[in-house]
């Protein structure tokens, strides 16, 4: 830095060194990513500007000071660069180029910004430069909040959020490059703009200025096509562009639901459709207030097309700051728990703060839904949090501070999203599921409006929380509760991650095999299986993968099965139940098909003996892998749609019971629920159940494929029988879930023929 301009940078130099060292500690932050990214952005927009300020009115000419500028920001990208050493970034590449598309602009903005405030007399300039900086961050901001239903926003100052915090792979959109393409295009007007003040009373230079006027023209004209466009080119979502994609819509008495067409049956339709209906009477009752607009669902068939249009692919949400009530979901993701959930959010629009639609407390906005949403047949939020009581506290996050802490800490913004989100989302369900029990929904209703605990309730939030403790206490959680909070709550947050936001190569390979295999081009998946492993050794899913397509597609002497068994060898003496279970399933199935029974019934009993008892389902159905027939497993390994495989194993019911069961799974995933229960049906009417755990299951499953039908007298009929075993073996899960399921059936019965 040894020219003239450059000694007169030192202090933003100095800034964006010590913004780093800031930086290192906070593993999100201490990386060249897109969070690093957006803060460098921001300081480099108001560090480059108000010094560009000073120097413009010391005559320091705009090329030779934007190109130093711009030269300063590989301090804090060597930086960030240097963090490497201490802390992983396996998505460098990525982040480099955000960063790139991040700061390049805001730094570009700001001196032509600076260039055009200096053209002018104003008395304090650098007061001036700085609310344009504040409006440039919040207009844009407050403007797609209140006007675009999506869930990214792209900003001149800090580049943009991308989208949910939640979503584990970041949707970098094409509207974000146009959107940083046109931030350069608006720099290139202000300097237009601020050489224009520089003419405008030079009688010597009017060529120069009607030149620079005709250049200004043409940028003011891409300006406009830019903003006129704007959908087109990504760089925001309409209602109306959502809709040109999810095409189809059913209407009904309080909605109004999007999807694409073809993306749904009819089957999965009525069902969604019921949903609809019955969660909202449901809250209604629960929370004594209707939503007076029309709501709108947006469900999307996949996670790309919901990452193109709305910046999210997979996270469901509901953004209450919009002026139409509106939920966002993926479809495969669409269940009654999650449904229920989102439809929550929309019903505190109606007593939240006005404009944002919610409570200043994000605790109270998250804990409401988690109290209401639908049971999904696991330990509800007060059981996972009294088990903590008797666990292991080193693996439990914010628990270690004490339960009352979490709830205080779950209440502002910072504390909820900064902790582990199982941690956070289970605090504060549990809390407010007890503030509602003892003190009504209505006093809920009001400390959700305000914030503010003591009017409502009568006490401080800290005493509250104190007795919302002490009340657990007295709960006596399951073994399986005890095992699913500590697994659920152990799992790192984003902030605890060691490479956020990043999926390997070889994950988006398997993903490729995997929809290869769903197509039936077995063939393909096999090669892409093959490739993902050999790049990736740890990579569980693309050995099983690749095992099986050897297998199937005629090679049981391949390398894939000699790695899959060396692998299964060494895990027998581990004692990771949660890595390695998928493999010895696998490997057990492979070696029934290749004739060696006694190995494959250990490999099967070691698999259930190693799967986790909260997956009820899960162990079921290794014990259920395990009594196929030859004929029928080769089926249910084979690749092609799930209605193909379905059928097939059908054909074999009348002479494999079992085929029934992993028929009606198939048929569920293909969007035939009615073809499931009666596959499940007939599993029942020929098959021993054996144990009173397989007899709930077996019930429990017509159930839940009754319900899927819409066939409510099935439920009201089969419930009753699933609820009795479940009992019997303290399931309170799953008891949870046949109750919900049960008075579901009974508010469709009561209703007249009609209105079913």
């Amino acid at each position: 830095m040894g020219s003239p301009v450059f000694r007169r940078l030192r202090i933003p130099a100095l800034l964006y060194a010590a913004a780093c060292v800031a930086l290192w500690p906070w593993p999100l932050l201490g990386i060249l990513h897109v969070e690093a990214s957006a803060v460098i952005a921001t300081l480099g927009f108001f560090v480059a500007g108000l010094s560009s300020l000073r120097l413009f009115s010391e005559s320091v000419d705009l090329r030779s000071l934007l190109t130093s500028q711009l030269v300063l920001l590989g301090i804090p990208w060597l930086m960030l660069t240097v963090s490497l050493l201490w802390r992983a970034n396996c998505g460098y590449g990525l982040g480099l180029i955000l960063f790139a598309t991040f700061t390049i602009p805001s730094v570009m903005l700001a001196v032509c910004l600076a260039y055009a405030i200096s053209g002018f007399s104003f008395k304090w300039p650098k007061t001036l430069f700085v609310v344009i900086g504040l409006a440039l961050i919040l207009v844009p901001v407050a403007v797609d909040l209140k006007s675009h239903p999506q869930l990214y926003t792209y900003n001149p100052v800090f580049g943009g959020v991308l989208g949910p915090i939640y979503d584990e792979e970041l949707s970098v959109r094409f509207g974000l490059f146009a959107f940083r393409g046109l931030t350069i295009l608006f720099a290139v007007w202000l300097v237009l703009f601020g050489r224009w003040l520089r003419l405008r009373k030079r009688d010597d230079m009017l060529k120069e200025r009607s030149r620079t006027v005709q250049l200004g023209a043409i940028v003011s004209l891409g300006i406009a096509l830019a903003f006129f466009y704007a959908p087109q080119l990504g760089i925001k979502t309409t209602a109306r562009s959502i809709e040109s994609v999810l095409k189809e819509s059913v209407a009904t008495e309080h909605f109004v639901i999007h999807f694409a067409p073809e993306a749904l049956t009819e089957e999965e339709i009525t069902w969604i459709v019921d949903e609809h209906r019955y969660r909202y009477a449901q809250l209604v009752g629960q929370l004594d207030v209707e939503v007076d607009e029309t709501i709108h669902t947006y469900l999307y068939p996949d996670e790309e097309t919901r990452g193109r249009l709305i910046g999210s692919r997979t996270t469901s949400v509901t953004p209450v700051w919009l002026e139409t009530p509106q939920i966002h979901m993926l479809q495969d993701l669409f269940t009654a728990e999650t449904f229920g959930h989102e439809l929550v959010h929309v019903f505190g629009r109606e007593f939240g703060m006005p404009l944002i639609h919610a409570s200043p407390s994000v605790g109270l906005v998250e804990g409401l839904a988690v109290a209401l949403e639908p049971p999904g047949g696991l330990p509800s939020a007060a059981e996972q949090v009294a088990a903590t009581l008797s666990l292991n506290a080193d693996s439990l996050g914010r628990f270690q501070e004490g339960l009352a802490d979490a709830v205080a800490s779950s209440m502002d913004p910072w504390g909820f999203w900064t902790g582990r989100g199982a941690v956070s989302y289970a605090v504060s369900g549990s809390f407010v599921s007890y503030l509602i029990e003892e003190h009504g929904v209505s006093s809920l209703k009001h400390a959700y409006r305000t914030g503010n605990f003591r009017d409502a309730f009568g006490t401080d939030l800290d005493q509250l929380a104190e007795r919302w403790e002490q009340n657990l206490s007295t709960l006596e959680p399951t073994a399986t509760a005890k095992e699913w909070a500590a697994w659920r709550f152990s799992q790192p947050s984003l902030f605890e991650q060691r490479c956020p936001h990043h999926i390997p190569s070889t994950i988006k390979l398997t993903r490729k095999a995997w929809a290869a295999d769903e197509i039936g081009d077995g063939a393909t998946a096999h090669t892409l299986y093959r490739d993902a492993y050999l790049a990736d050794s740890t990579n569980t899913f693309a050995l099983i993968g690749w095992a099986t397509r050897s297998f199937t597609e005629g090679d049981s002497t391949t390398q894939a099965i000699s790695l899959l068994r060396e692998r299964v060898r060494r895990s027998e003496s581990s004692d990771d139940v949660f890595s390695d279970v998928r493999l010895v399933l696998r490997l057990a199935e492979l070696e029934k098909l290749a004739g060696d029974t006694t190995r494959a019934r250990q490999l099967f009993g070691l698999a259930a003996q190693r799967q986790p008892a909260f997956q009820t389902f899960d162990r079921t159905n290794i014990d259920l892998r395990s009594q196929l027939t030859t004929d029928a497993l080769r089926v249910v390994l084979s690749p092609g749609p799930a209605a193909s495989r379905a059928a097939a194993l059908d054909s074999l019911g009348f002479q494999d019971e079992v085929a029934y069961f992993f028929a009606a799974g198939n048929w569920s995933a293909a969007g035939f629920p009615s073809r499931a229960l009666r596959s499940m049906q007939r599993y029942g009417e020929m098959a021993d159940p054996g144990s009173q755990t397989m007899q709930r299951f077996v019930y429990a499953y017509q159930t839940i494929l009754a319900d899927r039908s819409a066939d409510y007298e099935t439920v009201a009929r089969v419930a009753p029988i699933a609820l009795q075993h479940a009992r019997e073996e303290n399931d309170t899960g799953m008891i949870r879930l046949l109750e919900d399921l049960l008075v579901k059936s009974r508010w469709f019965l009561s209703r007249p023929p009609a209105e079913r």
